[in-house]
């Protein structure tokens, strides 16, 4: 059975723990959170544990890098540096059909896993965008500046 993804408010206002490489694997993470975007109202770009009713530090995207298909993890993750500002309008899997414009940073420096790495442009929108479920914050709850 696909886990279903969670709309409820109360739930996706929780703050997510950190978690393991091996409970991410003992509870099927991965297969878990692209078989719930695969049955969303729209394929989305990533979804993070908190939004199938884990309240775990994971989550699990899919960009297009080169023409290709990527798929990528953050465990843990923490934005270390922020730079530049961009406010588009996006989406959200656990709030159908609303888009909503949000500021976020261009560019970010992040650790997931242990390991220090660098996003920008969409990329970098979608781990602020995961990292806020991850801290309990929906893209239409945040303050606008």
């Amino acid at each position: 059975m696909t886990d279903l993804i969670v709309t409820d408010r109360k739930i996706l206002r929780q703050v997510s723990k950190e978690t393991t490489p091996q409970e991410v694997e003992s509870l099927g993470l991965i297969k878990r959170l692209r078989e719930a975007n695969a049955k969303a109202w729209v394929n989305g770009a990533g979804l993070a544990a908190i939004q199938i009713g884990v309240p775990l530090r994971f989550s699990w995207y899919t960009i297009m890098k080169n023409g290709q298909v990527t798929e990528g993890t953050l465990l843990n993750p923490v934005i270390i540096q922020r730079y530049g500002i961009i406010k588009e309008k996006e989406g959200c899997l656990s709030i159908p059909h609303k888009y909503t414009e949000v500021e976020r940073a261009y560019e970010i420096e992040y650790v997931t896993n242990g390991k220090k790495k660098r996003a920008r442009g969409y990329l970098s929108r979608l781990i602020q965008h995961e990292i806020d479920h991850m801290d309990g914050i929906l893209n239409d709850e945040r303050k606008k500046s």
